[in-house]
């Protein structure tokens, strides 16, 4: 296969010469702007001035941050230098920090979180092997008991116009670019070497499902430090786009204030979105909401007749384009613009929710890829996530999928569920000394076990159902795949979070973060005040047949999947107590580890 970059400077140079006076990165309030020429001039000043800091070929270099416009050239200087990237929000806590800079052998820390220079200036070991510290941050800090901190600010300040700079740079395709640490969610975080060709190929691979349009705006959610949403960064800036940073509690905001075209979110984002999207349902008044409920419960109508047939999609489009103007679009201008599509990925997209977005106008792709497939392998288009709802779209040219058997490793024949097995150039070379783990995730001709379960249609469609390690035996011996059943139940009002547990067990139970404005406001109709939800029988009654009903609409629903009791839960799972990663997917074994005495509690009462 002919690759049109052959590596990541090559997406660098490319671009700066195609949109050189464009900006292609900024903060939310746009305090800095950097455009593509001097994002690439930066990109060539800092690789030198790490040689000069000693950097060399083969250096693991740590960079913990938070997102901001300089993470990506910093990045790129190193790896321009075949240095590899070691990168991790610096959110997430010291302790795992500690271990992913140990772990990698890294000699080099980045950061913009004073808290964790103090941390490792206080081993010896660390300063006797760090080559330099660079604090990135937007104040000073130049040394702690006498040791040198270089700051990015001051490096900057050498970088002029007359300022020559070594741009021919030349970096090894195959050379590992990043040592990505997984922020799995049932295991300790694992180092997978990603190819440096692998996240170029991604991006070349991207453009052909996407078509991003130069000079308009994408706002970052993902965490850099994700495979996917570094690759999703990378594409945006490789077409000419301006690329925001902007802290998540600010997101909202952000969008409101810049009207992206573009947005990358996790399906937790999509969620809360929707919430907002029927609050401002609400917010417009009774009669409002009786003509949304009457226009929505039509349009799902239209809907399942536009995807048995196609004369009848021509002879309701209409009807469909009536409700929109007069309905949907009120709703949805409240959020986002017209001109706005939703990229969806890290996990699959609840089917409720994809026809909800699908029903109310906003487009949006799903995709597919791990941090072991150096980001994304599989990918829909705008017209093919209509035609092919709840899929996650087809393999990337040079990437091949195979559904095999999870205990024999068989091929499976066309739409009948397996494992999902990934296989291209993109695929990690191996786990960094983990010679386990990378015995377990690859396969014969290096393909990878993704752990997903899921099945390919007769079209060549993608569909991920669950994480083989989450699928929990009942002591009747049945299994139950829980993220299908979680995926139904969180469609309901009353329902933030969830996970359901069951595993040894004869009934499902669940433990939930409620929606307490929704919870607040059933207590209301209900007359029943200031009562905790634990204690409150009626509203259990109720809930626990609300989510069985949705549950049931799951394909092939059996009898025993339906839940007999709820605990709910004061705290949401979050990044920084740990029980969601970076991408905000649920660490359902931890979850399940940490709420252990509420659980086993479900099983005792009568």
């Amino acid at each position: 296969m002919e690759y049109k970059y052959k590596s990541l400077f090559d997406v660098w140079q490319d671009s700066c010469k195609k949109y050189s006076e464009l900006t292609a990165f900024s903060d939310n309030k746009e305090e800095v702007i950097i455009t593509y020429n001097q994002a690439f001039r930066e990109l060539c000043f800092l690789a030198q001035e790490f040689q000069k800091l000693g950097l060399k070929r083969f250096d693991h270099v740590c960079l913990f941050a938070c997102n901001s416009p300089r993470w990506l050239i910093i990045e790129q200087a190193v790896i321009t230098l075949g240095g590899v990237c070691v990168s991790k929000t610096s959110e997430i806590n010291i302790k795992e920090l500690d271990y992913v800079y140990n772990n990698s052998d890294s000699v080099v820390l980045i950061t913009d979180k004073k808290d964790i220079i103090n941390h490792f200036i206080e081993s010896d070991d660390f300063k006797n092997k760090v080559k330099f510290i660079l604090y990135i941050g937007n104040d000073e800090y130049s040394s702690v008991n006498d040791f040198k901190i270089y700051n990015l600010s001051d490096l900057l300040k050498n970088l002029t116009d007359e300022t020559p700079i070594k741009t021919d740079w030349e970096e090894e395709p195959f050379d590992t670019a990043y040592i990505n640490y997984t922020s799995g969610t049932s295991s300790s975080p694992k180092g997978a070497m990603l190819p440096n060709i692998g996240m170029s190929y991604v991006v070349e691979e991207l453009q052909k499902f996407n078509d991003i349009k130069e000079g308009k705006t994408f706002v970052v959610t993902f965490p850099l430090s994700s495979a996917g949403g570094k690759s999703f960064n990378l594409l945006c800036f490789s077409q000419g786009c301006r690329v925001m940073y902007t802290p998540y509690k600010e997101f909202y905001e952000v969008i409101d204030r810049y009207k992206p075209e573009y947005l990358h979110c996790a399906p937790k984002i999509m969620q809360t979105m929707h919430e907002k999207l029927m609050n401002a349902v609400k917010e417009k008044g009774i009669l409002f909401q009786y003509i949304y409920n009457t226009a929505f419960n039509i349009s799902k109508l239209i809907q399942n007749a536009e995807r048995k047939c196609n004369v009848c999609a021509k002879i309701l489009k209409p009807v469909k384009n009536f409700l929109d103007k007069k309905v949907y679009k009120q709703i949805r201008n409240t959020l986002l613009t017209d001109e706005t599509t939703v990229f969806v990925g890290s996990a699959h997209l609840a089917k409720p929710l994809e026809d909800y977005f699908n029903i109310i106008g906003i487009p949006l792709i799903q995709h597919y890829g791990l941090t072991e497939t150096t980001g994304l392998a599989v990918s829909n288009t705008l017209e093919s996530q209509k035609k092919h709802p709840y899929t996650v779209g087809i393999a990337f040219d040079g990437t091949t999928i195979r559904i095999i058997d999870p205990e024999t490793h068989k091929e499976m024949p066309t739409g009948e569920v397996g494992l999902i097995t990934l296989g291209g150039i993109e695929i990690l070379k191996e786990y960094y000394k983990n010679e386990e783990a990378t015995k377990k995730a690859i396969l014969e001709e290096h393909f990878l076990n993704t752990g997903d379960l899921g099945y390919v249609d007769k079209e060549g469609y993608l569909v991920v159902l669950s994480r083989y390690d989450d699928v929990i035996v009942m002591s009747n011996g049945y299994n139950v795949y829980t993220p299908l059943l979680e995926n139904e139940a969180k469609d309901s009002e009353f329902v933030n979070q969830i996970a359901i547990a069951g595993h040894g067990k004869p009934y499902l139970t669940a433990i939930i973060v409620l929606n307490n404005i929704e919870y607040q406001s059933w207590c209301e109709k209900n007359s029943i005040n200031g009562i905790d939800a634990n204690k409150n029988d009626k509203f259990k009654t109720f809930l626990i047949e609300n989510l069985n009903e949705k549950i049931k609409r799951k394909n092939d629903w059996k009898y025993y999947e339906k839940l007999k009791k709820v605990y709910f839960l004061s705290e949401p799972f979050t990044v920084e107590n740990g029980l969601l990663t970076g991408t905000l997917k649920v660490k359902y074994q931890k979850v399940i580890n940490t709420y252990k005495k509420e659980i086993e509690k479900l099983y005792e009462e009568k």
